[in-house]
């Protein structure tokens, strides 16, 4: 989430591999990413964090000394906290999680998982109901067709189910060219103020969609950062 600037050291694996430059510093008791539906809100929610919650952890850059690739890896949870529908307690499905950043960044790729169930899409539109439609640089979306169920296999349901505790989440990592600052959009902070673009920050700028809204397979919804005064999510997070 939003974070002051911070200095922490740095640690290099060994030469044998590929160096990555890890950011330390310590936890300082931040809440939660709850995601909710723009327009049904607690009907349709998910809950997104970073692999330390409440921490400082910054994506993990790519390096072989002296050459810097300009690439990072990022992974993140997520759960759908969804309550399962009476009717069809399958439904409502996550099907995909995407990122808004600053600019057009490209050349991203998943990492994981990559089991052939989800793939990355870069600079999708995505719907937010009476909010307008965003632009996600990336997304990673279940392999589902409309009524969100694999391809040649009706009886399939794709993506992540409901009903799930915070804790029975879906890791996914992601690597690159995430930005080292990002805008620091709190009312409380001057205009241009920029903040370290930890994965808490980034997880700000998340889109979640779903499938199965309300029992209804071709029933689609997306939810955001359900943020709290004076850390409002702007829609688009970046103008």
């Amino acid at each position: 989430m939003l974070t002051p600037p911070f200095r922490a050291p740095r640690f290099f694996l060994s030469p044998a591999f590929p160096v990555a430059i890890i950011v330390v510093a310590s936890a300082i008791g931040l809440s939660a990413h709850v995601i909710k539906s723009v327009d049904l809100g607690d009907r349709v929610t998910a809950f997104v964090s970073s692999p330390n919650p409440g921490s400082t952890d910054e994506p993990i850059r790519i390096a072989w000394p002296p050459t810097e690739t300009g690439l990072k890896i990022a992974c993140f949870y997520v759960a759908n906290t969804s309550s399962p529908d009476p009717a069809n307690p399958d439904w409502p499905r996550i099907t995909s999680v995407g990122f808004e950043l600053p600019g057009s960044p490209s050349g991203f790729a998943l990492v994981a998982p990559l089991d052939g169930d989800w793939q990355l899409v870069e600079h999708l539109e995505k719907s937010l109901g009476s909010s307008g439609v965003v632009t996600l640089d990336f997304a990673i979306v279940a392999r589902v067709n409309p009524t969100g169920r694999a391809p040649g296999s009706p009886s399939d349901l794709g993506g992540i189910p409901p009903g799930q505790a915070r804790t029975d989440r879906t890791r996914f990592c992601v690597s690159g060219p995430f930005p080292d600052r990002l805008p620091d959009l709190r009312l409380t902070s001057p205009p241009g103020t920029e903040i370290p673009a930890t994965i808490e920050a980034l997880i700000n700028g998340v889109v979640v969609g779903f499938h199965g809204v309300d029992g209804q397979h071709l029933g689609v919804d997306a939810g955001v950062w359900d943020a709290q005064p004076p850390n409002r999510r702007p829609v688009p997070m970046y103008q």
